[in-house]
């Protein structure tokens, strides 16, 4: 069992949307701590409202003033001050302020403890029905489309899935790109306003995700975590190709470089750019 008589930094996950998603160790650091960090000392005066817990030191820690504010932190801890930093939601350093102040406070030897709990990534992972499927946490994505659409490309082929998060604002613009760019018959679960009164999660295409969207302007609203799935490999991408598809891709994929033809090819005939894609490495590994 750890001794919280010798730490003095702890990192305290807090509630993604329902108030009482927090753990009764994290509630009891918290009630005993001089001073709690918080990313925006009006949510967490809320959050701790809630929790019987007031009249706490609070002093903001967020992404414009993390540098600043960790050399202040080091001088308390210095003075024997115990403290708890949390954001406005989730797990603090993902996708969210912490990093920093945790590698100042390991530079000064001091070493800062996790209180685990809410994190909309492990949430979403949870009931996506992986099995035996690795995954990678990305975070945000670029805010324009081109960058969106490069780091895109980069999970076409791997065997993992890719989880990230988008905003409101973003969020059609984005499963665009995912159409664009990994196929419109990609398999996506997306979870919206994890834990909160309007919680939506579904599992399916990028296409039918899109359709979704669209035809419910109450979808587009609150914070997204959409899990991208890996392509099927199990799938026998020649047969689910047609004859004249095929021939296609083959007559173009000679003159052209891989992408180009998969590309005239869905815009001559139709068809999964993701199978043709597959199709033609899997048509070059063969020869090699």
């Amino acid at each position: 069992m750890i001794n919280e008589e010798n730490i003095m930094l702890y990192i305290c996950a807090t509630p993604i949307g329902n108030l009482n998603d927090i753990t009764l160790r994290g509630l009891e650091i918290l009630k005993t701590a001089d001073i709690i960090l918080c990313e925006d000392t009006r949510n967490s005066a809320r959050l701790l409202h809630h929790h019987g817990i007031d009249s706490k030191k609070l002093v903001a820690l967020h992404d414009h003033n993390e540098n600043e504010v960790s050399t202040r932190v080091i001088e308390w801890l210095e003075q024997g001050l115990t403290l708890v930093q949390i954001s406005d939601a989730g797990t603090p350093g993902i996708s969210d302020p912490g990093a920093r102040l945790c590698n100042m406070a390991f530079e000064h030897g001091f070493m800062p403890r996790p209180l685990p709990g809410a994190c909309a990534y492990i949430s979403l992972l949870s009931v996506s029905g992986l099995v035996d499927i690795p995954s990678l946490f990305f975070g945000f994505l670029p805010s324009k489309s081109t960058q969106r659409c490069k780091q895109m490309e980069t999970w076409r082929d791997v065997d993992y899935a890719v989880v990230i998060y988008e905003s409101p604002h973003r969020i059609c613009e984005c499963i665009d790109d995912i159409i664009s760019t990994l196929g419109a018959d990609r398999v996506l679960v997306v979870g919206r306003e994890l834990t909160k009164q309007f919680e939506t999660i579904v599992k399916m295409t990028a296409q039918e995700y899109r359709e979704f969207l669209h035809a419910d302007s109450n979808q587009q609203r609150g914070e997204f975590v959409i899990n991208i799935l890996p392509l099927d490999s199990s799938a026998n991408d020649s047969e689910q190709l047609t004859a004249e598809q095929l021939k296609i891709v083959n007559l173009l994929a000679s003159e052209l470089p891989t992408k180009k033809a998969v590309n005239l090819t869905a815009k001559i005939c139709g068809g999964n750019k993701d199978l043709l894609y597959n199709y033609l490495l899997a048509q070059k590994d063969n020869k090699q």
